[in-house]
């Protein structure tokens, strides 16, 4: 039973959704209510197969025990818990940790249903403190998947609700580097998208975030961040705020380029930047 991966990831999942749990002020009953729901959809995970009737079957029954959970059993505050969570199995259901046969209709549930509808409600408040336990929970995974949209929903989380924004400049820097320890341990980069929009949440204070990022580095170094690399750490401006803004700019303007031969316009940005 000890080398089952479900009961695996589930007695790892449940140690930190503890310290979670307690970071957010989750109530015991809550808690139990909400990992009772998480057992169900771990259980019906792993009983699912190829049939997509009974697939569906599960669906329906994991969806309407969700809703139910939601709309009457639980304090609206806990739904700060239960997002996190959501992203957390949508990850590893995306994976091939569990199983090589990817369950379509949970994966559905999830990824197009559940989570997006958790992360675009503004109802759903999390103070800077509470993203930093967030990303404290989300950072360490037995691998990340380039199909769950993980980092994507992260960084929707902060987009939607400003978080960093509001945050000190030291839990900025310690959300952020959470966020980046996601993307060191991503075993394929095939874009800079999420690296982007890091940089674009950096303000004139984080002095210590801006040297942090230039010595970031990916786990498995690609060439895209081997340039990044090389711009950060490029001598332009003495002024460091007006030398990172200067490299964030270079690297969003090469980032641009779509085609073997650069266009007219692209010259032209080129031109503007050189100034």
């Amino acid at each position: 039973m000890t080398d089952n991966p479900y009961w695996i990831f589930k007695n790892s999942e449940l140690e930190k959704s503890k310290v979670l749990a307690k970071e957010l002020n989750i109530s015991e009953t809550d808690f139990n209510k909400i990992q009772y729901w998480f057992d169900l959809l771990l259980l019906k995970h792993e009983e699912a197969t190829s049939n997509i009737e009974i697939q569906r079957k599960f669906e329906y029954e994991l969806e309407t025990q969700f809703n139910e959970l939601i709309s009457s059993e639980i304090a609206r505050k806990s739904y700060k818990y239960i997002l996190p969570k959501l992203l957390n199995y949508n990850n590893v259901f995306n994976g091939a940790f569990f199983k090589p046969l990817y369950i379509a209709r949970i994966g559905a549930l999830l990824r197009d249903n559940l989570i997006p509808k958790l992360v675009k409600d503004r109802m759903i408040v999390y103070s800077p403190e509470d993203f930093l336990n967030v990303t404290v929970y989300l950072k360490d995974n037995y691998f990340i998947s380039p199909n769950s949209n993980f980092l994507e929903d992260i960084l929707k989380i902060e987009n939607v609700r400003g978080i960093t924004k509001q945050a000190s400049s030291r839990i900025r820097f310690e959300i952020l580097k959470n966020i980046l320890y996601i993307i060191f341990q991503k075993p394929f980069h095939h874009e800079i998208i999420c690296f982007k929009k890091i940089l674009k949440l950096v303000l004139a204070t984080d002095v210590e975030l801006i040297c942090y990022l230039k010595e970031f580095q990916v786990g498995n170094i690609q060439g895209c961040y081997k340039i990044i690399y090389d711009i950060l750490n490029l001598e332009i401006s003495e002024d460091i705020l007006k030398d990172f803004e200067i490299k964030v700019q270079l690297i969003n303007f090469f980032d641009s380029a779509r085609s073997a031969n650069p266009t007219p316009a692209w010259n032209r940005k080129l031109q503007e930047v050189c100034q």
